[in-house]
């Protein structure tokens, strides 16, 4: 997947505002400083960080 979560996961779902993502969120019980909700994806291609809001998901 070319699109991941800024942690690098490709396991995230679509919401109204954001992203959600499976693999944060399974990592987070283990730590308090990971978060599963990002308002943001990362392009691995470019490495760019691209807004939610910017995101246009097609099928």
């Amino acid at each position: 997947m070319r699109y991941v979560c800024p942690n690098g996961h490709a396991s995230w779902a679509p919401t109204n505002s954001h992203i959600w993502c499976r693999s944060c969120s399974r990592a987070s019980a283990n730590d308090d400083d990971i978060d599963p909700e990002h308002y943001s994806v990362r392009d691995k291609k470019t490495g760019e960080l691209i807004s939610y809001a910017r995101v246009e998901l097609v099928e």
